[in-house]
């Protein structure tokens, strides 16, 4: 189905020299978790690109190509529109590439660097029918779905690549989770077909590399069957897809970090697919995420009389001054099972009222 061309390009020295210049590239630029097309707009041009469409509003839904090789890559961003990090790490990466084009030789990458511009003027994870396009695979209702099919069936890919971002929930034991990902599901009995195992084996190969780096913050994503899912339908149809999720350590709530590690992700997931280094048996031996993380862990405060531990799970909320996290109470109780982003030490405090502490409700003492 496709070709491989051998090259050595791709090497530790590449992964730092693009470390070393992310903040130079043009791209580096776009700040903050509110990625709209306008902001991306001036950057398109840069690259061939054209408009395969319009979405829901009428915002232009638009196509990078780069290379001219014979093996296809297919990668498509903010599917979800508030899941931004993937778009600036993927327009980063474009960048580099264009910098360094023999990185790329024997490939062709057909980037839709935002599916959901409507989602993301207004930072939600659905589009302007409130659809949720990554469940949109069989019905194909929305008209940012049938872009991205007929994306995929005019350029026949021979791997795809679904960019996300996760939720600040996940860990991988007790450490937080910046990436995850997944070679999903072809069928209902997780068949490991041949597509899914190249699947596989390049994301064995992406978290080999990464491991050296960021240790223990990898993680790898449930496998259950959803045919409605884009990744599991492409898979289905016999193409290798990946699923990217970029995650969170820290108080790194702008993901600028992730965004550069994401970005070398799928460096070596490139070189992984042009060198045929699929590592299988990696795959296998990165750990399941787990919901083990909140944003923020207060211990010993004193509720009416009693001290507990106070669990916060920020809500984010677009405003005129952009993105705002607003903490919302997610336990009480004794929290010792619970990870944290930070963790507070409240002894010295006030003393707060049940009211104040609600389950589900904003802590507006929480200014920390």
């Amino acid at each position: 189905m496709f070709s491989f061309v051998n090259i050595i390009g791709f090497t530790f020295a590449n992964m730092k020299s693009f470390l070393d210049r992310q903040a130079s590239l043009r791209s580096s630029k776009l700040k903050g978790r509110h990625i709209t097309y306008e902001a991306i707009r001036p950057f398109l041009t840069d690259f061939a690109c054209t408009t395969i469409g319009n979405s829901v509003q009428g915002h232009p839904v638009s196509l990078i190509t780069m290379g001219d090789g014979p093996t296809k890559v297919l990668l498509w961003s903010q599917m979800h529109g508030n899941e931004s990090t993937s778009t600036k790490g993927l327009l980063d990466i474009l960048y580099f590439l264009k910098l360094h084009p023999a990185l790329i030789k024997g490939l062709t990458l057909h980037c839709i660097p935002m599916l959901n511009p409507d989602g993301a003027a207004a930072y939600t994870r659905k589009n302007a029918n409130q659809v949720d396009l990554n469940r949109d695979a069989l019905d194909q209702s929305q008209v940012e779905a049938r872009l991205l099919m007929s994306a995929y069936a005019s350029f026949q890919p021979d791997f795809c690549f679904n960019l996300h971002g996760q939720r600040t929930i996940f860990g991988v034991g007790d450490k937080p989770c910046m990436l995850s990902f997944l070679a999903p599901a072809a069928d209902q009995e997780k068949s490991i077909t041949s597509a899914r195992e190249q699947a596989m084996g390049v994301i064995g190969f992406i978290s080999k590399q990464l491991q050296r780096n960021i240790l223990g913050q990898i993680g790898r994503y449930d496998d259950s069957y959803n045919p409605n899912c884009m990744g599991d339908y492409f898979q289905g149809q016999g193409t290798p897809t990946l699923l990217f999720e970029c995650g969170q350590v820290g108080e790194d709530y702008q993901r600028e970090n992730t965004r550069k590690w994401f970005a070398v992700s799928l460096l070596k997931g490139l070189q992984c697919i042009t060198e045929k280094q699929f590592l299988v048996d990696h795959y296998t031996q990165i750990p399941e995420v787990n919901k083990s993380f909140v944003d923020i862990l207060v211990k010993n405060a004193r509720v009416d009389g009693k001290t507990n531990d106070i669990a916060l799970q920020f809500k984010e909320s677009l405003t005129s001054k952009g993105v705002e996290f607003i903490p919302i109470v997610h336990s009480i109780g004794n929290l010792d099972s619970l990870q944290a982003h930070k963790t507070v030490d409240f002894s010295a405090h006030k003393e707060l009222t049940k009211p104040a502490v609600l389950v589900g409700e904003v802590a507006e003492w929480a200014q920390f």
